[in-house]
């Protein structure tokens, strides 16, 4: 679906967080270069409908030199999103509507793609890409910068002084990778302990776990099983046990997969790390037998809907992000009545440093390779990422947390009072401390087989004499493989 004159959007969740872009697309020479045309990085592109944005010195740029507005004759955009949904187009239509009101040369045609990354990256190679992309490729830079689907922005944002203290620290971390920034921040997903307090209080709970070991004894309590074995609730786990956030929890021991450059895997360099991560994750696995686990796990009603399990009071302590705050009213009609978020507590229970921290995945603007007009692009993206009123509004409906901090601003101070339990998000989402996932061409590979071996070891199949081996010989492979990717 195309937006014209009905004026309709798109939206992108966050189901391709992870996915590989293949790296080998878009290399040939007349369209894989993973920098802008040089014809067009003059100092000349700022719309001349639109205010000059004074020069102002940005984190780690060269101070930039005065800009010149450019004429733009009408244009037509293409812009590639995800989600078709009516909600996320009603909501996410006044962002578009502000940039061509402010650009009267300019018209955005949205279509809606379901998968990003293979999408992407075969528009790159064919020399046939959309001039936009809203889209979250959170860890996956490493396979954008090694085929060259995305153009850098750090000479135009400099150019143009784009603030990037506009946006809070962890989403200018998420458009970062090797030195080099491919795109302007849009939003973000940062993750907390949801609790049910109804459910603890019953369990003789007076408030959510502080604390590991807190934690670890709120689980045990608040287990129950039937007679014949079969348990009818579980206190918390990491997750309901397909892995979807195995990995984003070892970064809270410091455990790490890969050097800054996504040249080195780093699991052995932090083993003792992995090896503590693990084994406190197996902690409530072992609380309860492995096969009625499994049975009460398949069991569970449909993620989206009111049979969720924490919506359900199956699950009272659940991990994960920031949109869930909207589900208890979209999806369980005020269910439960009694809950809050807190921050996840750490190996050193809960700190600004160690809780506010963990970011694992955002959306963002972009503009891939090889686009007709890299300047209008670009003019387009730095409306849409800096229309902070239609941001907060949109996220109002949509449950992510702003990355444009003036719209953060405006979205703590009217969805807060709605929804007291998104300030627990929002505090974390301004943590400088901030982090954010690693990346590698060889990651989405990597974090599959991970995550089984993970998955492996809690349920037995590793044991933990053997864990080490296992993360050693994973960790080589890939090693192995990646030197080859590189040609090392």
């Amino acid at each position: 679906m195309q937006r014209r004159t009905s004026k309709q959007a798109h939206w992108l969740s966050l189901a391709i967080v992870g996915a590989l872009v293949v790296a080998a697309c878009g290399s040939d020479d007349e369209g894989g270069s993973s920098s802008a045309p040089e014809s067009t990085v003059e100092p000349t592109p700022v719309d001349s409908t639109a205010d000059t944005v004074e020069p102002v010195d940005t984190v780690g740029d060269t101070v930039p030199v005065e800009t010149v507005a450019r004429e733009f004759e009408p244009t037509t955009l293409t812009m590639w999103g995800a989600v078709t949904d009516q909600e996320g187009i009603d909501a996410f239509m006044p962002i578009l509507d502000k940039c061509e009101a402010d650009n009267p040369w300019l018209t955005i045609d949205y279509v809606g793609k379901d998968d990003m990354a293979t999408a992407l990256a075969a528009a790159v190679e064919a020399e046939e890409p959309p001039d936009l992309v809203q889209s979250d490729f959170s860890g996956n830079l490493a396979a954008i910068e090694a085929g060259g689907l995305l153009v850098p922005v750090d000479e135009l944002a400099a150019r143009d002084g784009v603030d990037w203290g506009a946006f809070v620290p962890a989403g200018v971390k998420l458009v970062e990778f090797n030195g080099q920034r491919y795109g302007l921040p849009f939003s973000l997903d940062s993750v907390g302990l949801f609790y049910n307090q109804d459910i603890l209080s019953t369990a003789g709970i007076d408030s959510p776990p502080e604390t590991f070991e807190e934690l670890l004894a709120a689980a045990g309590q608040l287990l129950v099983t039937n007679d014949d074995g079969s348990i009818e609730r579980v206190g918390f786990v990491p997750d309901v046990g397909d892995g979807s956030y195995a990995l984003y929890m070892t970064d809270m021991f410091g455990a790490t997969l890969y050097s800054d450059d996504g040249a080195t895997i780093t699991i052995t360099d932090t083993l003792d790390q992995w090896v503590e991560a693990l084994q406190w994750q197996k902690e409530f696995y072992s609380l309860v037998d492995t096969d009625e686990f499994t049975r009460w796990a398949d069991g569970l009603g449909s993620y989206d809907s009111a049979d969720n399990f924490f919506i359900a009071g199956q699950l009272p302590l659940y991990f994960e992000g920031s949109y869930f705050v909207t589900w208890p009213e979209r999806f369980g009609n005020g269910q439960p009545e009694n809950w809050g978020v807190v921050p996840m507590p750490g190996p050193q229970g809960v700190d600004a440093d160690n809780a506010a921290s963990l970011i694992p995945s955002g959306n963002w603007f972009m503009i891939p390779t090889g686009v007709n007009d890299v300047e209008a692009s670009w003019a387009a993206t730095k409306c849409m990422a800096l229309a902070s009123d239609e941001i907060a509004a949109f996220q109002e409906v949509w449950g992510n947390v702003p990355a444009n901090i003036a719209a953060l601003d405006q979205f703590e101070e009217v969805t807060v009072a709605k929804i007291p339990e998104f300030q627990t998000f929002i505090d974390l989402a301004r943590s400088t401390a901030a982090r954010v996932p690693g990346s590698s061409v060889v990651g989405g590979a990597l974090g599959d087989e991970l995550t089984s071996l993970i998955l492996d070891y809690r349920r037995g199949d590793i044991s933990d004499e053997d864990l080490r081996g296992e993360l050693e010989d994973l960790a080589a492979r890939y090693q192995d493989e990646l030197d080859l990717e590189l040609g090392n």
